[in-house]
């Protein structure tokens, strides 16, 4: 278990580039070498791959034991290739939520997604990762994936969550979890980092204040 730093060519900010679960890690294919030889450290197959075309693959898809959710903008080449690893992928189909990482957080025991999403959405969700769906807000944001990282072994959310927010995380995703920064300050914890029940990747400018925080949070403290 650990917390590795890392960048993807030169931004700090890991979490738009990648999504991980325990057992598998998306990654651009046009990943840097430093970047793909650092996503080992979360000890599950990398697969390379695209969706929408981008390398932004934390901001497009959601991931969990199950499998991945894609943006509905991923085309039929980009879902083959993924399957193609094994990995089962649904394609949302409500355009209005491209964003799917941003829009949804989730583990492999609950999920939580933006509040404007339609039930028929919130469906798609639930029958793509195999969980329950809770609609919520997280300290005042409704892009809930950039606010929080759950993994199967904790979850990490914005600084200034507040302990009903904190007592639902618990209740949905079924592990303890904490709040907190990364990239010297940064609160959009989604978008600063990538993790699993095993490891985390952090981007460089995170302080040693805010590895301690992240290392408790997931429980990634031998």
């Amino acid at each position: 278990m650990e917390v590795c730093k890392s960048a993807y060519a030169g931004n700090e900010y890991v979490g738009l580039y990648a999504k991980a679960s325990d057992s598998f890690a998306l990654i651009p294919k046009s990943s840097p070498q430093k970047f793909e030889e650092r996503a080992k450290c979360l000890n599950a197959k990398i697969v390379k791959a695209s969706v929408c075309g981008s390398a932004y693959l934390g901001v497009y898809t959601a991931a969990n034991s199950k499998g991945v959710l894609a943006s509905p903008l991923c085309d039929e080449k980009e879902v083959k290739e993924i399957k193609e690893e094994g990995i089962e992928i649904n394609v949302l189909q409500d355009t209005r939520f491209c964003a799917v990482g941003n829009n949804v957080a989730c583990n492999s025991n609950g999920a939580i997604a933006n509040p404007d999403m339609p039930r028929e959405a919130v469906k798609e969700i639930e029958h793509a990762l195999g969980v329950e769906v809770v609609q919520m807000e997280v300290a005042g944001y409704r892009a809930v994936g950039m606010m929080v990282v759950p993994t199967d072994g904790g979850w990490i959310a914005h600084n200034r969550i507040t302990d009903e927010e904190a007592e639902k995380f618990e209740q949905i995703f079924k592990v303890k979890g904490g709040n907190g920064t990364v990239n010297s300050g940064t609160p959009f914890v989604g978008i600063g980092m990538v993790a699993n029940s095993k490891a985390a990747i952090v981007g460089e400018e995170t302080s040693g204040f805010e590895l301690g925080r992240i290392e408790q949070a997931l429980n990634l403290i031998d």
